[in-house]
């Protein structure tokens, strides 16, 4: 029950934290703000939307970079943090498939962590590989594909 409360109380941190973020900003500040600007490194999924989607619903907990310092991660004090998503080493070994399986099933799904939301009701499944494709672009060494 416990967890159920904190899980609520992360999604709606989430919720009410974007839409302070949309209310202090204009809709073409917003679009600017989450432009995409790099190249991209996989065939499907569009990376600019994807970026759209990461900023939407990730930053909280995984942190506008994706280090996994996000401030929900940080007051939460989650154990385990939320994922690195800029550590090439550990993300490249990745498949795209299972990275697709974490996003629309949430940790418990795929037996790893509670706090990762399953976002296979509110993301659509092109919106989901357009958010592996931007995750792909941030990851250092960059993802070859391989």
């Amino acid at each position: 029950m416990k967890r159920y409360l904190f899980i609520c109380f992360i999604f709606v941190f989430l919720v009410f934290g974007f839409v302070k973020l949309l209310h202090a900003l204009s809709a073409d500040e917003f679009l600017e703000k989450v432009k995409f600007t790099g190249k991209p490194v996989t065939k499907k999924g569009n990376p600019a939307e994807g970026r759209e989607v990461y900023t939407m619903f990730c930053t909280n907990c995984h942190g506008e970079k994706g280090e996994g310092n996000g401030p929900v991660a940080s007051v939460a004090k989650m154990d385990p943090k939320p994922k690195n998503h800029t550590d090439g080493k550990y993300m490249n070994e990745r498949k795209s498939e299972d990275l697709f399986k974490v996003i629309k099933l949430g940790g418990k799904g795929v037996d790893k962590s509670v706090y990762m939301p399953a976002f296979g009701m509110i993301l659509s499944e092109e919106e989901i590989w357009n958010l592996i494709a931007y995750l792909r672009t941030i990851a250092i060494p960059p993802y070859s594909g391989s």
